[in-house]
């Protein structure tokens, strides 16, 4: 009996240990990766707020550069002439938007590694995550170059689609004259025809942002495939299409989240601008400081948020398409019968009787 139990006891500690080990890279539901996200932001706060504070230092650095070049030509000789500025200001601007492009990709890189790291309690500062993204920096340029030539091409072609549907319609309506007609007379036009075109109208307006929402999705963890997997461009791009299809929960609620927070900042930035533009608006500049101040805070919060968010999205979407960090099943080990004292097991002989 004691052997017996022994038996038992070791398999259960062959067992047990693995099947109560929670995967530390998922799954998660939408509310759960919302949770974790918070609380690495909050429990790293220096690591992932340092990291995107990189890409908000080079854009203050290069707005400074061109306002304050702007300001210099004004009150020159030699910049009282517009083509004078624009010689200066137009190369000035290409210049500085190349660079925050490249460093905003880096920044994305390093966020994904960071959260990596911090995943598997892997210890990990700002000019390692940093550096090790440098490292696959041109891998990360030609993704985000790539994937943006996609969309543009994309949206091309619903362009070509939206002129055939408004050429159809018009056509329908007896051409696009017959439909300018009561506009150029100055009548408006019937209620019916008024209330169809406005429809249709937002109907292509939601066609454009569904599509591009959906393109966003598509390529959305693309980065991370490449720094994780060591995939090249095109590849990495495909595995972020196959890693999202069909799987894309995660994903929509984050970037619906994201779109609504700008909104919201845009609700608040644009009236302060519009103000400070009217001629008779008291301390423009102030109003002006304030509105870039709200718009730089606002994208240092969420390009940390959105860095460490995408990155549990990918390694949900591959604990779900491919158990990844899944401890492995373990079989479970049969105990062998005990041996039984039955007489017919045992070998019979000839037992003599004397």
């Amino acid at each position: 009996m004691l052997g017996f139990a022994h038996t038992n006891a070791m398999s259960d500690n062959l067992i047990v240990p693995n099947s109560l080990n929670a995967n530390a890279y998922g799954p998660v539901t939408p509310s759960q990766m919302f949770e974790r996200t918070f609380a690495l932001l909050r429990e790293n706060f220096k690591l992932f707020f340092g990291i995107a504070l990189v890409i908000i230092g080079v854009e203050f650095v290069v707005r400074g550069v061109i306002g304050g070049s702007g300001t210099w030509m004004g009150h020159s000789a030699a910049g009282a002439t517009p083509v004078m500025r624009a010689l200066v200001i137009v190369p000035l601007s290409f210049l500085g938007a190349v660079l925050i492009y490249i460093v905003a990709q880096i920044v994305h890189g390093a966020l994904f590694l960071a959260t990596r790291a911090r995943l598997a309690n892997a210890p990990m500062t700002v000019g390692e995550a940093c550096g090790l993204a440098a490292e696959k920096a041109g891998r990360l340029i030609g993704i985000s170059i790539l994937v943006a030539l996609r969309i543009i091409g994309y949206m091309l072609l619903l362009d070509i689609v939206t002129g055939l549907l408004v050429f159809v319609v018009a056509l329908a309506f007896g051409g696009f004259s017959h439909v300018a007609e009561p506009l150029r007379s100055g009548h408006l036009l019937a209620l019916g025809t008024g209330v169809f075109f406005v429809l249709f109208l937002l109907a292509i307006l939601v066609a454009y942002l569904c599509i591009m929402f959906w393109l966003v999705l598509r390529y959305a963890v693309s980065i991370p495939a490449c720094l994780e997997e060591n995939l090249p461009i095109t590849d990495a791009i495909r595995r972020s299409i196959f890693l999202s299809r069909g799987s894309k929960g995660r994903l929509v609620a984050l970037f619906l989240v994201l779109a609504c927070v700008w909104i919201a900042v845009a609700a608040v930035i644009v009236p302060i601008q519009l103000v400070a533009r009217h001629p008779g608006a008291m301390h423009p500049t102030g109003l002006n400081v304030t509105a870039a101040a709200i718009e730089i805070f606002v994208s240092w919060v969420l390009a940390a948020f959105a860095g460490v968010a995408t990155a549990l999205c990918y390694y949900d979407l591959r604990v779900r398409k491919e158990r990844y960090g899944a401890a492995p099943a373990v079989p479970v080990l049969e105990t062998p019968p005990a041996p039984s004292l039955a007489a017919t097991d045992w070998p019979i002989e000839d037992i003599p009787i004397s």
